[in-house]
């Protein structure tokens, strides 16, 4: 069990320090200087000795290696950088965009577990008859209807026409009525996954023998669903219950674009039509980091759940 957990560690720090490295190199592989990156005009109306301050202070003047080393201490420290457009350090907008991030994810993880794990569910159990076909579709359309699409029809049916819910941003506080449209938009192609995940172990759980035996020995049929069935066809579902967190929170960018949700995501699209290179490498670092600790989480999870992993 030490050495899957150090190996898992070791495999986790080499993945950040990738991440680090591409980051870095995305601005450096371009055959335009780096400095033209900070300033808007492309550096005109720069002195000849502002342009090599700069060059100094981005260690421009020592060779690669030196500077990825001397850009991580910075990383490591806590140090992106500054915001070209509002000259803030990026750490701070990160640690002010993240939480608001975080609530969403949370609340859409929750909608899309709750209404796809009993979904795939009831329609394993109810292979072949009109809840089975309803929860197909429900999975069907969640699957091919665009995410932009799915938002600006909610916007449009429940803000604009009926008047029930806001139309985005957080509000002052915790507005759960904010918290609806965003988290029910981010969650509604998850749950589809979710359904037709849970729908496929389920189905194959209740085919195998220990299943039919269960049955055949008079045990009820909810205990069989729940407690054989259920139980022993949770792994594929948790997988994609990790998996699906992590991508909540480096994949909202479209849905708190769309509800002018203040979170990474949004941040992140508002970096790259600024051009502002400091702030997309902090986000881009932020989602790297928050991407490898929670799949090294599941997969002390797996060790925990099926002992065969850790002895592998």
């Amino acid at each position: 069990m030490r050495t899957f957990l150090l190996r898992r560690l070791l495999y986790g720090i080499a993945a950040i320090l990738g991440g680090t490295l591409i980051v870095f190199g995305l601005s450096r592989m371009s055959s335009v200087d780096p400095r033209y990156l900070y300033f808007s005009e492309s550096g005109y109306g720069l002195s000849t000795e502002q342009w090599e301050r700069l060059g100094r202070e981005l260690n421009l003047d020592k060779p690669l290696p030196v500077q990825y080393a001397l850009w991580l201490g910075g990383v490591l420290r806590g140090d992106l950088g500054k915001s070209l457009t509002s000259q803030r350090p990026v750490s701070t907008m990160l640690r002010e965009r993240f939480p608001n991030t975080l609530r969403l994810a949370a609340l859409a993880w929750l909608f899309g577990t709750s209404v796809g794990v009993p979904l795939g569910v009831v329609a394993a159990v109810q292979r072949g008859t009109m809840w089975d076909y309803l929860g197909r579709g429900f999975a069907l359309l969640g699957q091919t209807l665009p995410t932009f699409w799915v938002g600006i029809m909610a916007i449009l049916l429940f803000s604009v026409r009926l008047g029930w819910l806001p139309v985005g941003t957080t509000g002052s506080g915790f507005a759960w009525k904010n918290y609806i449209l965003p988290a029910i938009v981010l969650g509604w192609l998850p749950a589809a996954g979710y359904m037709r995940l849970t729908r496929t172990s389920m189905l194959e759980v209740l085919d195998s023998e220990y299943v039919k035996l269960a049955r055949a020995k008079g045990v009820s049929g909810w205990k069989v669903i729940w407690k054989h069935a259920f139980r022993n066809s949770l792994l594929a579902p948790l997988t994609f219950s990790a998996l699906l967190f992590v991508g909540f929170i480096t994949g909202t960018v479209v849905t708190e674009t769309i509800f002018s949700w203040p979170g990474v995501g949004r941040l992140a699209a508002e970096a790259v039509f600024g051009n502002d290179f400091p702030v997309l490498a902090g986000s881009m670092l932020v989602f790297v980091v928050v991407y490898v600790t929670v799949t090294l989480l599941l997969d002390l999870v797996y060790a925990y759940v099926d002992p065969r992993i850790r002895h592998a």
